[in-house]
């Protein structure tokens, strides 16, 4: 699946997910008024721009206060 870009001329174009090359649409019109694509899909490790790598020792948490939380009755 590609990635679908919305031209400020109106124009629309489909591009790899992989790209590397600035869209530029046929009538040469570059500013993009918007992108539609799949949602981001992240399983265990990522990298990427934005993500950093990094190799995390096992710990224990613990998420409930000690004694166990009570929950309060509803309205």
């Amino acid at each position: 699946m590609g990635v679908t870009v919305f031209f400020a001329c109106g124009h629309t174009a489909i591009i790899s997910e992989t790209s590397l090359v600035k869209p530029t649409c046929a009538c040469g019109e570059h500013r993009v008024r918007s992108v539609k694509t799949r949602a981001p899909r992240f399983v265990g490790a990522c990298t990427g721009p934005y993500a950093e790598m990094k190799a995390l020792e096992p710990m224990a948490v613990s998420l409930a206060e000690k004694p166990p939380l009570k929950l309060k009755e509803s309205d």
